[in-house]
Parts: C-alpha cells; sequence; structure tokens
C-alpha cells in the first residue's frame, strides 16, 4: 500500500471508495459493507499514482465508486474517469480529461493498463450520504465478477521504488521578501468579525495595490497567481503555506501571526504582519 489519505475496510470485499475532496467522508464510508479501502483524491497526477498502486495491490477490488465533490480546481474526479476510457498518451498524460497537469510520470505504463483492466470505474459524484453509498455499493457487489486474475497482475500495481529519488535535505534561507519579487509583497492578517483571511498586497515601492478576502488558501493563492500578483515560484510557495496557516487559525481558533508560529488564541487584537514579516 502507498501512504495517503485513506482508510482500511474489509480487504475481500469488491469496492474502492474515492471520496474525492470529501475527506470526512471516507471513514464512514470504509465502514460500510463491501467496501476495502475509501480515500479521498485531490490532484490529478500523484493522487492517481497512489489510487491506481493502492487498488491494483488488492485484486480483490473489481470496482472504483467516485462519491463527494470533485475539486473544482484541480479536477481528479474527471482525469480519473478519462484514465479509465482513454488511458494515456505517449507523454504519460491522461487523455481527454480537464484535469490540472494530469501527467502519471511515478507509475509503469503497465501499471496503468492493469488498473484500468481491474477495475470498472462508477461515477456518482455529488453523492455525500452514506445511506445512498450502502444502497450503491450493495448493487455492486451483487454483480461483482470475482478477484482480478490477468497474467501478470502480481506485482503489476507497484509504483516506482522508494530508491528512485533523490535524498535531500531541508534547510536555507529564504531570500529577502521585500525583494524577492518584482510584483510585490503581502501582508496577510485575519478580520475575525467577518471570518475572512485578508491579503494585502504592495508594490515593490511599498504603496498599496490590492486587498483578497477569503475563505480558503486555495482558492486565494489560485486568484493572486490569476492576476499575476506572483510572479516566482518560491514566493507562490510561501504564500500558500503562508495562507494556509491563516486558514487554519481562522478554522481552529487559534492566534495568527505572519512569519510567526501559530500559537493559543490570547488578545486577537493586531493579529496579521509581524514586524519584519510582509510576504
Amino acid at each position: 500500500m502507498h501512504p495517503g489519505g485513506y482508510v482500511i475496510g474489509d480487504p475481500s470485499s469488491s469496492v474502492a471508495v474515492c471520496t474525492l475532496s470529501d475527506a470526512g467522508l471516507a471513514e464512514g464510508a470504509a465502514a460500510l459493507p463491501g467496501v476495502a479501502i475509501a480515500g479521498r483524491l485531490y490532484t490529478a497526477n500523484l493522487g492517481i499514482e497512489r489510487v491506481i498502486g493502492n487498488v491494483t495491490a488488492n485484486p480483490n477490488i473489481r470496482f472504483l465508486l467516485l462519491c463527494g465533490r470533485d475539486s473544482p480546481l484541480f479536477r481528479p474526479g474527471d482525469a480519473l474517469l478519462a484514465l479509465a476510457a482513454n488511458g494515456t498518451d505517449a507523454q504519460r498524460r491522461i487523455r481527454g480529461t480537464a484535469g490540472y497537469m494530469p501527467t502519471l510520470a511515478g507509475v509503469p505504463a503497465a501499471a496503468v493498463e492493469s488498473f484500468r483492466r481491474q477495475v470498472e470505474m462508477v461515477d456518482h459524484r455529488g453523492e455525500t450520504s452514506l445511506d445512498g453509498l450502502r444502497a450503491l455499493i450493495a448493487e455492486l457487489v451483487g454483480r461483482g465478477p470475482g478477484p482480478f486474475t490477468a497474467p501478470g497482475h502480481a506485482g503489476a500495481g507497484q509504483t516506482a521504488p522508494a530508491g528512485g529519488f533523490t535524498e535531500i535535505r531541508p534547510g536555507g534561507r529564504r531570500r529577502d521578501p521585500l525583494g524577492y519579487d518584482p510584483a510585490g509583497y503581502f501582508v496577510i492578517s485575519l478580520d475575525r468579525q467577518q471570518a475572512k483571511i485578508v491579503a494585502e498586497h504592495y508594490r515593490a515601492d511599498h504603496t498599496p495595490a490590492h486587498r483578497m478576502r477569503g475563505n480558503g488558501a486555495e482558492t486565494m493563492l489560485a486568484g493572486l497567481l490569476r492576476d499575476g500578483l506572483v510572479t516566482q515560484p518560491g514566493h507562490a510557495g510561501y504564500l500558500g503555506a503562508e495562507v494556509a496557516k491563516a486558514e487554519t487559525a481562522m478554522r481552529l481558533g487559534l492566534r495568527y501571526e505572519q512569519d510567526k508560529p501559530l500559537r493559543a488564541s490570547g488578545n486577537p487584537e493586531n493579529e496579521g504582519s509581524s514586524p519584519g514579516g510582509p510576504a
């Protein structure tokens, strides 16, 4: 099995459940009769590679039931359905999908084809009720064809070995944030009364330029990239982490201060940028 956000049910069962972006649905789905494994899926590349590895590792799994909400940004559910229908091209890209960066570089082509032969894709995206899933799964179990026994199946679902990675170490220094991105920098804060994350954009000459209020890190970063306000990959990575930290602080009632670790909430006044911390 490959690491990821999944819950093991009954490995002798024939149904795998993919809850897409609904992480909280996986645990309940895994407990339903007939479910071998249930988990979420966020991306159309590494996420699908792990689905392939985990499904093909168990020849009892013959159905992959898609449910929950597909990510409107990354579209992994769309990519998974297209993979089952169309396979991949010579560049290992999934054919005919709107998914974001749908390239399966880390799983052998033979494993992709084994996956496509082994499982029938069942599309019920949008279904979030466990009772609804229970009925769907019972119907699938009733027409299960038995374990997958195609020649060469054993080991076909294994992705590239961990030894294929070059080990690198964490660390280093981030360059001066005020001079890093020619498009400017950001001050991140929380508006507790409106329950919003606030990103204030300043030009490189320190004059105010734009303000964004949002609820989640993913959509906020996508908007900043869309409008060309972030031009350096390192800056985008930093902002993504910082806005995600702000989202966590908002959801869990923690104190947020830019460039500082999250802390238990005290006096929420003056939350936001630290003295030297615009991004």
